[in-house]
């Protein structure tokens, strides 16, 4: 019983030995197992703590960089924001000189319009003074027609009024125009006789009426003063047109009155005062009636020296 028993607790000590033995060699091979995985998972760790410290160095100098770029980038940024500022002043000037560009365009449309219409205006002006030009060059050469023709009417009558001194001049010579026929007296405001011209207050002119002329009925006489020139000697009251056998002469009259001829012959006289003062020189006083020349008489009056 004692050896069924040693042999049990042999058979049960072996057992329980190979159980533990089987138990370790299990537990061995465990953490063996366990063991080659954590290093296999602690090289892997490695190698990938390696791998991340290369990344983080890459990292690392990827943000150093990027920091740099960023420095650069904000410096960049102020100096954009810098630039941007100096466009907005750029821009603001340069759209208020739109504004006064846009401002004076439309000044200098106006001011276009104005000159457009006064343009037009000028335009019309200028057609108007073109009608007006033709028409005074129309007129013009009009004149110039009747200019020529009263220059021969005026020649004509030059030569009609030469022809009519001559006449005169020989119908009454002047040596016959003396003495008691014709007589010119000039008397001072004292009613003194003078022969300066500066000193004639009244002038009177008288002359004989001669039976010869056979002049009948009443007619009014005309006394007209003149120079050498034919001229009137002072401003005359009127003029008048007298008809003579050759020409119409057209008379300054000084001074007129109405005769009767029903007696013959009879003297006549016309006294005036002249209306201005007289020149020194030489005159002819002529006596007409409407039809008919009387006869005249030539004077002088002297120019005064100092105060006499």
């Amino acid at each position: 019983m004692a050896t069924e028993t040693t042999e049990q607790q042999t058979k049960l000590t072996t057992s329980l030995v190979t159980a533990l033995m089987l138990f370790l060699l299990a537990t061995g091979a465990y953490y063996w197992t366990k063991s080659w995985r954590l290093t296999k998972l602690n090289d892997f760790n490695e190698l990938r703590a390696d791998s991340l410290l290369s990344v983080k160095l890459r990292l690392e100098g990827d943000i150093r960089s990027m920091e740099s770029q960023l420095e650069t980038a904000t410096d960049n940024s102020a100096s954009l924001d810098n630039h941007i500022t100096d466009l907005h002043h750029v821009v603001n000037k340069r759209t208020a000189e739109i504004g006064r560009y846009r401002q004076q365009s439309s000044r200098q449309g106006r001011t276009i319009r104005q000159l457009n219409d006064q343009l037009t205006t000028l335009t019309t002006n200028r057609d108007s003074l073109e009608n007006q030009l033709e028409a005074m060059r129309d007129k013009i050469g009009w004149l110039s027609n009747s200019n020529q023709l009263l220059l021969s009417q005026n020649k004509d009558l030059q030569k009609k009024v030469e022809n009519l001194t001559t006449s005169l001049s020989t119908k009454v010579p002047i040596s016959t125009i003396t003495g008691d026929a014709f007589l010119v007296e000039a008397t001072k405001s004292n009613h003194k006789q003078t022969a300066k011209a500066k000193k004639v207050h009244d002038l009177t002119v008288s002359l004989d009426i001669p039976a010869e002329l056979q002049i009948a009925g009443t007619h009014d006489l005309f006394l007209s003063l003149t120079d050498s020139q034919h001229n009137a000697m002072m401003a005359p009251l009127r003029s008048t047109t007298v008809v003579l056998s050759d020409v119409n002469e057209v008379i300054p009259v000084h001074a007129t009155q109405t005769v009767n001829f029903s007696r013959n012959p009879q003297r006549i006289s016309f006294t005036l005062t002249p209306n201005g003062p007289i020149k020194p020189g030489k005159y002819r006083a002529s006596v007409f009636t409407k039809d008919a020349y009387l006869g005249s008489v030539e004077f002088l009056f002297r120019d005064s020296f100092l105060f006499f």
